[in-house]
């Protein structure tokens, strides 16, 4: 579970390809946002290139991968 602090704080959005580790392929610009909040909104409502997959990179250095951007993105939407 993120804290207020850690969704609060900035973050940084990419695309990988597919089936790579975060990092180890040939990643999109860097867009940032004010807040992880704002990040996971758009990785979650914005249809990623062809081919590739949405990872975040939190304030802290923690890499957040499609899988658990479900997970948190589920959380923010409350009951």
């Amino acid at each position: 579970m993120l804290t207020k602090d850690e969704l609060d704080a900035p973050a940084h959005l990419q695309y990988e390809p597919i089936g790579t580790k975060a990092g180890q392929g040939h990643p999109s610009d860097v867009r940032e946002f004010a807040t992880l909040r704002e990040a996971v909104h758009w990785a979650m409502n914005n249809e990623p290139p062809a081919g590739m997959e949405a990872f975040i990179r939190t304030a802290s250095g923690a890499v957040i991968g499609p899988r658990h951007l479900e997970e948190i993105w589920s959380s923010l939407q409350g009951p």
